[in-house]
């Protein structure tokens, strides 16, 4: 096995290991506050949570990993959720409850008002400081909107995972080598899978950006998918990419120590950046500069300005639960209870929109792969569903008005991406791409998503 196959490996194998009751491909490690040396304080592990229903019990769960070999200097002596309620005066204290896997927080639905709440952790150890997630506590607590006002819809369409949409047309094929218009792919066998491009993403002009994962660089497409150039990057092993509004990049390494990349559109580096806290996986480049994904709901920045990195206790500070889009527009969503999945996205005027979507019986939500507004107030989004009888991936196109004008189901993407979550992707003014392995190679497909 190759060492970045392992690597890759292992960096999953310790994320699942680690899971405390989080949905598929919605677990994390987060870094927690430290003021001693790095890697000596416990490690929270957190799903965020960023929606809930008004008047409902909201449910947190949270855990501690321990990096150090000595475990007892990680015993956890109280567990506590400080909760704030949007109007209110003073925090609530929510004491965790002990489990398998870590701890479970329920916040009681009295407290959970239409206008929102904000909350933060707090882990007493045995002999040692307090550690608080998000670092900052109080002055920086993890915000929850809620889906008061947003309309419930059905989904709407034919809903059979056997049976899914094709697609409107092959944007491009892509060979396996080494060289012009290739990617590169370790082949596995056994319980091992192949691994290809890393992941990709699309510029304003349409053109799609490659990341070959194996050979370090990137493969630059037009929007009709002919290959125009290769960009070599100043990494081994990029997951993931992401192109500005001006087509400047950026690109991140996998997993815990990960380090992210700022970059001119011909390559330049700009800046380098190491992630001082969670598991890398995706990137996204804002208006404020890179914005690294360390788990669900959880984006940290990764500098102060153009080349200048952030240190480990501002970029914990700056943690975001939804990171702005290259245009500084907001979208996010959050599985809710019965079979249920909230939306926000925002319009065109800066204001909200959303829209809480009843799944059909037997579905539950998968990966997230991106909301996003579009000039007209509605949104187009992508997500994946599964049940017992397989998996698939919903493409929605809501109205202004939080309305369904669309929905369709396709094959689920590649999992030879390591950046999952970006092997499915929004192209203006309404498509979504989406790419497929192939015996010889990749192929990247085009879906319209126009209301009906």
């Amino acid at each position: 096995m190759s060492a970045g196959n392992s690597r890759r490996i292992v960096v999953a194998g310790l994320v699942a290991g680690l899971a405390i009751g989080a949905a598929v491909g919605a677990t994390s490690l987060t870094g927690a506050s430290s003021e001693g040396p790095r890697g000596a304080r416990p490690v929270v592990l957190h799903v965020a949570r960023v929606l809930a229903d008004p008047g409902v019990d909201l449910e947190l769960s949270a855990g501690l990993f321990c990096p150090r070999a000595d475990e007892e200097a990680c015993e956890v002596a109280s567990a506590v959720a400080h909760v704030l309620s949007d109007g209110s005066k003073g925090w609530t204290d929510v004491a965790g409850q002990a489990d398998d896997n870590g701890y479970r927080f329920v916040v009681p639905g009295g407290l959970v008002v239409e206008d929102g709440i904000s909350y933060w952790l707090e882990f007493g150890i045995e002999g040692g400081a307090a550690v608080r997630f998000p670092d900052g506590g109080a002055a920086t607590p993890f915000r929850v909107v809620t889906t008061a006002g947003l309309p419930e819809v059905t989904w709407s369409g034919a809903f059979d995972l056997a049976s899914v949409r094709t697609s409107d047309g092959v944007v491009a094929r892509l060979g396996y080598g080494d060289g012009e218009g290739q990617v590169g792919r370790l082949g596995g066998v056994g319980d091992e899978q192949p691994l290809g491009p890393s992941s990709f993403d699309v510029s304003p002009d349409g053109s799609i950006h490659v990341a070959d994962w194996v050979h370090g660089r990137l493969l630059v497409l037009s929007p009709r998918g002919d290959y125009r150039r290769g960009v070599p990057l100043p990494l081994r092993r990029p997951v993931d990419v992401a192109v500005g509004a001006g087509s400047e990049l950026a690109v991140t390494t996998l997993g815990l120590g990960a380090t992210a990349f700022e970059l001119g559109a011909e390559g330049r580096v700009i800046g380098r950046y190491r992630v001082e806290n969670g598991v890398a996986e995706r990137i996204a480049l804002t208006p404020g500069g890179p914005h690294v994904w360390v788990g669900p709901a959880q984006w940290v920045p990764v500098r102060s300005r153009p080349g200048v990195e952030l240190p480990a206790t501002a970029q914990s500070r700056g943690l975001t639960s939804a990171v702005p889009g290259r245009d500084g527009g907001v979208a996010l969503s959050q599985d809710l209870t019965r079979g249920r999945v909230a939306l926000v996205w925002a319009r065109p005027d800066g204001s909200r929109a959303g829209a809480v979507l009843r799944l059909p019986a037997g579905a539950q939500a998968g990966v997230d792969y991106f909301v996003r507004g579009v000039p007209d107030g509605g949104a187009v989004a992508a997500m994946g569903l599964w049940s017992e009888e397989g998996e698939a991936v919903a493409l929605l196109r809501f109205g202004a008005d939080g309305s369904l004008a669309r929905a369709d189901l396709i094959a689920p993407p590649s999992r030879e991406m390591d950046a999952v979550a970006s092997a499915v992707r929004f192209r203006a003014p309404d498509e979504v791409l989406a790419v497929y392995a192939e015996e010889r190679g990749i192929r990247i497909d085009r879906f319209e998503v126009k209301a009906r």
